[in-house]
C-alpha cells in the first residue's frame, strides 16, 4: 500500500500496482499522481547530478507518459495492422513451402523420388526421371467397335445410316421373302444393339425405300430408279447388284408394296452364341468403276460416301501387313484403312481378280478377308 499527500493536503492511499499512475482523491475528487517508490529512490541517489532544469524536464516527460497511458479496453490500431501484416507474411511462407515441398509428395511418383526404396540399392546413375503427364494423351481405345455396349448379342448398322433393320429367329421365318411383318420380329431403327437375344440362328433384314434422301445423292441414281420402275423381278435383281457394291448379304432384292419400292438386304444364318458380339453391317454404296481395272474406286467411296467418324480400333500395323499380303497397292491401302476404322468392312477386288471383303470383328478387333461371290 502506497500513502501520499494530494494537492489538497488529504492523505491518499493507493495500491502498489498503481505506482506511477493516476488515481482520484476521495476528498477533493481531483486526480492525484501516485508516486513510484523505486523511482523516488533513484531520484534521491542521482539528485545531486541533475540540474533544476533537467529535473523539471524529467517530471514533464513523466507526466506526459502517464497522461498517454491507455486505459483497459482501449484499441491500438497500429498494433492490429502490425499483427495482420505478420499473419499475411506467415500465410505466404506456408503457401510457398507447401507448393514447393508438400504438393509434389502427392503427385504421381513423388514419394518415390523423395523416399528411396530401402529394398533395392541404386547407383547414382539410376535416378528416377518422372515424365510429366500430358493431359492431351488419351488412354488406348478398346479394340473392335469402340462404342459398343457391354456384351451385346447383336450389333447392326447400315452405310449410309437411316435404314430400317429387322431381326427374327430363323425358325420363325415363313416362305415369304420379307420378314418385317412376321410375328416375333425385332425392329431396330438405324444403328442399334440387341442384348436380350437367346442363342440360336437369326435372319437380319436391312431396308431402304428407293427414294431415301441418303441414296438419291449417288451418281447415276436417278437413271437407276427409272430402270427399276420398268423392269421385272429378275431384271431388278440384276440392276441392284450392278449398281451397289457387295457385302455379306445372302440375298439382295427389290420389294414393291403399294407403289413404293424397297431395297432389301437379307442376312441369314446369323448365329448368336454365348456372350460374344455378332455384327451385321450393311453396305448401300454405289459401285463406282475404277480406272483400268474391273474393280471399283475405293478412293471415291471413302472421300464422298463413307462417314468420317472413326468407330473401330485395331492393330493398324498388323492390318497394313495383311493388306500387303493380299497385294493391295500402297495408294489403296490408305483408303482401305480409313474405311475399316469408320465402318469396319469394305469390299475390294485384289490383283488376282478375286472380290474380297476386308473386315474388322466388332468384338475383338481381329482382321479377316472373306472371298465374296459377286
Amino acid at each position: 500500500m502506497i500513502e501520499f499527500k494530494a494537492e489538497c493536503g488529504h492523505t491518499v492511499r493507493a495500491k502498489d500496482e498503481d505506482a506511477g499512475g493516476v488515481v482520484r482523491c476521495s476528498y477533493c475528487g481531483k486526480s492525484a499522481n501516485v508516486p513510484d517508490p523505486q523511482g523516488d529512490e533513484l531520484d534521491f541517489l542521482f539528485s545531486d547530478v541533475h540540474s533544476p532544469d533537467e529535473e523539471n524536464s524529467r517530471k514533464k516527460r513523466k507526466k506526459k507518459k502517464q497522461a498517454v497511458k491507455r486505459k483497459p479496453g482501449d484499441i491500438n490500431p497500429f498494433a492490429i495492422v502490425l499483427r495482420m501484416c505478420y499473419a499475411a507474411l506467415l500465410l505466404i511462407i506456408v503457401l510457398v513451402v507447401g507448393k514447393k515441398f508438400v504438393v509434389p509428395l502427392f503427385e504421381e511418383g513423388g514419394i518415390q523420388q523423395i523416399i528411396p526404396n530401402s529394398t533395392s540399392k541404386k547407383s547414382a546413375s539410376d535416378k528416377v526421371v518422372r515424365k510429366p503427364r500430358n493431359p492431351n494423351v488419351k488412354p488406348p481405345a478398346r479394340v473392335g467397335l469402340i462404342s459398343r455396349n457391354k456384351f451385346p448379342n447383336l450389333y447392326t448398322a447400315s452405310t449410309p445410316p437411316g435404314a430400317a433393320i429387322y431381326c427374327i429367329q430363323s425358325s420363325r421365318v415363313s416362305d415369304a421373302r420379307r420378314i418385317f411383318e412376321t410375328d416375333g420380329v425385332h425392329r431396330l431403327d438405324g444403328t442399334g444393339s440387341k442384348r436380350d437375344l437367346s442363342d440360336g440362328s437369326y435372319v437380319v433384314e436391312v431396308v431402304f425405300p428407293w427414294n431415301h434422301r441418303n441414296l438419291t445423292v449417288f451418281p447415276g441414281y436417278k437413271a437407276f430408279r427409272r430402270a427399276l420402275q420398268d423392269a421385272d423381278d429378275a431384271q431388278r435383281n440384276k440392276l441392284i447388284k450392278q449398281f451397289f457394291i457387295p457385302d455379306e448379304a445372302t440375298d439382295f432384292f427389290v420389294n414393291e408394296i403399294d407403289g413404293q419400292y424397297y431395297l432389301v438386304r437379307q442376312y441369314r444364318d446369323v448365329t448368336i452364341r454365348g456372350r460374344r458380339s455378332r455384327g451385321v453391317r450393311s453396305l448401300f454404296l454405289p459401285r463406282i468403276q475404277a480406272e483400268k481395272t474391273r474393280g471399283f474406286s475405293i478412293e471415291s467411296l471413302v472421300n464422298n460416301y463413307i462417314p468420317s467418324a472413326e468407330n473401330y480400333s485395331f492393330d493398324k500395323t498388323h492390318v497394313n501387313s495383311e493388306l500387303s499380303f493380299y497385294d493391295v497397292s500402297e495408294f489403296d491401302q490408305n483408303f482401305v484403312m480409313k474405311a475399316l476404322t469408320r465402318i469396319g468392312l469394305i469390299p475390294y477386288v485384289t490383283d488376282d481378280d478375286k472380290l474380297r471383303l476386308f473386315k474388322i470383328d466388332v468384338d475383338d478387333g481381329e482382321f479377316a478377308a472373306k472371298v465374296l461371290h459377286d
